[in-house]
C-alpha cells in the first residue's frame, strides 16, 4: 500500500474537496472529527474533576484532613541581643540556639547560647534550661568554649530518635564539634538525655541525589559526520562543531538538534568531553562536562515531550518525587508532566537535608539547607494536587506532635526580640491521630489508598488538558485510565460517586481520537512539509536575485516571473490545512518587498537609451529569418 504523500487523499479529505476544498472546508472537518472529540474529552474531564472534588471534601470529612494555613505571628524574647541559628521543638517546649558577642566576657553559661520556650495557644513563655540540666552536658559546653575561642552555635541536627548540636569551632563548615542527645518519651512530656560529645561523625546529611551517574564510554559513540553520544538509544548529545546539541533523532549526517548552546572550545572531538546520564521513565538526566571547562552542564530530557531544559541546579542536590511524579532539586522542581518551576531569591548552595512524609500519604515535605548561611528551604509536595507550595525560607524552625509549624527569621543586627510565625500542617507526628468517621466506606478503603488513586486521577486530568498534545498523548490517557480501573476496585461504588463510569468514557473517547490525531499529525507533517520547501525556495530565490548581476532586459524580467511565480505558491500555502498563516504572511511579505524593490529598478533600467537593445535585437534576427520562410 502507497505511503500517504502531499495528493493522496483518505476519505474524509475527499469529503472537503466535495464540499468545495479550502481552508474553510477543512475546519469544518476538524469539528466534525478531531475537535469534536478533543472537546468531549475535555467535557469528560472536567466531570472527572467534578466528582474529584466531592470525592475529596468527603475524604477530608472522615479522615480529619489539616491544611497548611497560616495561624498566628508571635515572639520570642530572649535575656539578650542576639542572632539566632535553630530552634527544636522538644514536647511542647522549644529550645533556641543563637550566639550571643560579648567582648571582654570571660566564659560562656549556657544561658548565653540556649534558651527554653514553653509553646501554648501561639505564644512562647521563657523557662528556665531545665532540659539541659547534666552535669556531663554543661562540662563538656564549658570545654569546648574553652578550647576553641572561635566556637559557634550552628544548628540542631535532628535524625531518628537522636538530637545534635552543631558547634563550628573552625572557618570551614566541616570544622565542627556536636553534642549528643536521645529522645525520650512521647507527647508533650518528651525530654531529651545527654549520651556524649564523640558523635561528629554521626553528623552527616543523606545522598544528595537518589540516583546514580552512569559514565557514556565508546559503546554508546555514533561515528559519522556528525558524531554523538546515544543515550539509550532515546536521545542524543555531542559538543563538536563549536556547540553542545542534543538530538532525538540517531542522524549523524546532520548537526541539527531540539537543544543548541555554545562550547568554549569549538575544536574538540567526541572523545574530549565528559557523558554522564541517568534513566528514570520517561526522563533522562544528562551531566555534560564540554573539553577544558571547570563546570559541568545539567539537562533535563523528557522523551514523551522530546523537550530538553538546563537545570544546573541538578548539581547540589537533586531527590525523586514519590510515584514517578518528577524531581525536587535545590530550588525548584521538574514534574514528569514537562512542567519546569525555578523559585526566585532562594539561596544557592543548598544540600538535601530530609524528607519528611505526613501520614496522611498526601503531603511530603522537603528540606534544604545552606551550610554557610544557616538557611533553610522547605518545600511542600501534595500528591494529589501535584503542585509544591511556595517554599518557606527560615533559618530555623521545629514541628510539634499536632503538626504545628513555627520558624523565624534571623535580622542582620542582634535583638532581643525575634518574630515567629505558627503554621497549621499536616505533618503530624506518629502518634497524633486526628478525629475520624470510622463508619464511612471511604474509612474501610483507608486514605492512603484513595490519595494514591486520585493522584493518578489528576494525573489523567493533567493529559486530557494539555494544549500541546505530544505523539503518544492519547495511549497514555488509555493506559492511564485502564491501570486506575484495574487497580482501584472501590472506583464504581457510589460512595466514591462513580468514579469509573467516567474514567471509561474518558478511555473510550481517549481510544477514538488515536486514530484521528494520527491522521491529524500525518496532514500537519504534509503541510509542514510543503510548507518547508517552498520557504526554502523562496529563501533561496530571493538570496539568488540579490547576488545578480542586472546588465540586460532579459535578467529583469526573469527574476521578476520567478519571484511572482514563488509568491503565488506562497499564497497557495494559505489553502493547506494546519498552515501556519504567520509564517506564511511573513514569508509572503519577504519576496513581496523584493518584487516592488526589482519592480522600481526595472523602471530604471527601461528609462535608459538602451535598455530594449536586446528586444531590438531579437526582432531583427526574427525578420531576417521570415525571408528565408518558403
Amino acid at each position: 500500500m502507497a505511503e500517504p504523500n502531499d495528493t493522496t487523499q483518505s476519505p474524509d479529505d475527499a469529503v472537503v474537496s466535495a464540499s468545495g476544498g479550502g481552508h474553510a472546508a477543512g475546519e469544518q472537518l476538524d469539528q466534525g472529527t478531531y475537535e469534536v472529540i478533543r472537546n468531549r474529552l475535555r467535557d469528560q474531564g472536567a466531570a472527572l474533576r467534578t466528582k474529584l472534588d466531592q470525592l475529596n471534601a468527603q475524604r477530608k470529612e472522615v479522615f480529619g484532613s489539616i491544611e497548611f494555613a497560616l495561624t498566628a505571628t508571635s515572639r520570642i524574647t530572649t535575656a539578650h541581643n542576639c542572632i539566632p541559628r535553630d530552634m527544636a521543638a522538644i514536647g511542647r517546649q522549644v529550645l533556641v540556639g543563637y550566639n550571643v558577642q560579648f567582648g571582654l566576657k570571660q566564659g560562656i553559661d549556657l544561658t548565653d547560647v540556649f534558651a527554653c520556650f514553653d509553646f501554648a495557644d501561639g505564644r512562647f513563655e521563657p523557662r528556665p534550661l531545665d532540659l539541659l540540666n547534666d552535669e556531663a552536658f554543661k562540662k563538656d559546653f564549658a570545654d569546648l568554649y574553652r578550647f576553641y575561642k572561635t566556637t559557634t552555635f550552628v544548628k540542631f541536627f535532628i535524625t531518628g530518635p537522636f538530637l545534635y548540636m552543631k558547634f563550628r569551632v573552625g572557618r570551614d563548615v566541616n570544622d565542627f564539634k556536636a553534642f549528643k542527645w536521645a529522645f525520650e518519651g512521647t507527647g508533650d512530656a518528651r525530654s531529651i538525655r545527654y549520651l556524649d560529645n564523640r558523635s561528629d561523625h554521626e553528623v552527616r546529611y543523606p545522598d544528595q541525589h537518589d540516583f546514580t551517574w552512569t559514565r557514556a564510554g565508546r559503546d554508546e559513540q555514533r561515528p559519522g559526520a556528525h558524531p554523538h553520544i546515544a543515550i539509550d538509544d532515546r536521545v542524543f548529545v555531542e559538543t563538536t562543531n563549536g556547540d553542545l546539541t542534543i538530538k532525538v533523532e540517531d542522524n549523524t549526517a546532520t548537526g541539527q538538534g531540539i537543544y543548541s548552546e555554545p562550547v568554549e572550545d569549538p575544536d574538540q572531538t567526541l572523545d574530549d568531553a565528559e557523558y554522564e546520564y541517568v534513566v528514570d521513565g520517561h526522563l533522562i538526566l544528562l551531566r555534560v562536562r564540554p573539553y577544558q571547562e571547570r563546570t559541568h552542564r545539567y539537562f533535563i530530557f523528557n522523551d514523551k515531550l522530546k523537550e530538553v531544559h538546563r537545570c544546573d541546579a541538578l548539581g547540589h542536590a537533586c531527590v525523586l518525587l514519590p510515584d514517578d511524579h518528577g524531581l525536587m532539586f535545590a530550588g525548584g522542581y521538574y514534574l514528569a508532566t514537562g512542567e519546569l518551576q525555578a523559585f526566585p531569591n532562594v539561596p544557592d548552595n543548598l544540600v538535601f537535608e530530609k524528607r519528611v512524609a505526613a501520614p496522611n500519604g498526601e503531603d511530603y515535605l522537603y528540606v534544604f539547607y545552606n551550610r554557610l548561611t544557616g538557611t533553610y528551604v522547605l518545600m511542600a509536595y501534595n500528591l494529589i494536587a501535584q503542585r509544591v507550595e511556595t517554599p518557606t525560607i527560615c533559618n530555623g524552625y521545629a514541628f510539634f506532635e499536632d503538626g504545628t509549624l513555627v520558624y523565624f527569621k534571623a535580622d542582620d543586627a542582634p535583638q532581643k526580640h525575634h518574630a515567629v510565625q505558627v503554621w497549621r500542617t499536616p505533618i503530624v507526628g506518629p502518634n497524633f491521630v486526628p478525629e475520624q468517621k470510622s463508619d464511612s466506606y471511604l474509612y474501610k478503603i483507608g486514605n492512603r489508598d484513595i490519595v494514591r488513586g486520585m493522584a493518578e486521577c489528576t494525573q489523567v486530568l493533567g493529559l486530557i488538558d494539555r494544549d500541546d498534545p505530544y505523539a503518544e498523548l492519547y495511549l497514555d490517557i488509555v493506559q492511564t485510565t485502564t491501570d486506575l480501573l484495574d487497580s482501584f476496585f472501590w472506583l464504581g461504588d457510589e460512595a466514591c460517586f462513580g468514579l469509573a463510569d467516567t474514567l471509561i468514557g474518558v478511555r473510550d473517547t481517549a481510544q477514538a481520537a488515536v486514530g484521528e490525531f494520527e491522521k491529524v499529525t500525518r496532514i500537519r507533517k504534509n503541510t509542514r512539509r510543503q510548507t518547508d520547501a517552498v520557504a526554502q525556495e523562496a529563501k533561496d530565490l530571493v538570496n539568488r536575485n540579490a547576488t545578480r548581476i542586472y546588465d540586460n532586459i532579459n535578467v529583469y524580467v526573469e527574476a521578476l516571473g520567478s519571484l511572482r511565480g514563488i509568491r503565488g505558491r506562497v499564497i497557495g500555502l494559505k489553502e493547506l490545512r494546519y498552515a501556519d498563516l504567520a509564517l506564511i504572511d511573513a514569508l509572503e511579505q519577504e519576496v513581496q518587498e523584493q518584487v516592488e524593490a526589482l519592480s522600481q529598478r526595472t523602471v530604471d533600467f527601461l528609462l535608459q537609451n538602451a535598455s530594449l537593445q536586446p528586444y531590438e535585437e531579437a526582432a531583427g534576427e526574427h525578420e531576417a529569418a521570415i525571408a528565408q520562410v518558403t
